[in-house]
């Protein structure tokens, strides 16, 4: 998958609930980890806050 910052491409597709939480794992593991950039952290941190809100609630 290609990355192109600032695009505002939509992709429509679904994942199980234990997808998602695969998803919102990495992204927390990433935002945690000191070897990557500072962007990259900030990305994700703002991905995942995203996501969180936009999740449905069980």
């Amino acid at each position: 998958m290609s990355s192109s910052s600032g695009s505002n491409s939509k992709f429509n597709f679904m994942l199980s609930e234990i997808e998602w939480q695969v998803v919102l794992d990495a992204l927390s593991n990433t935002i945690f980890s000191k070897e990557l950039p500072d962007e990259a952290r900030k990305n994700a941190k703002e991905l995942f806050l995203k996501l969180q809100k936009e999740l449905p609630r069980r």
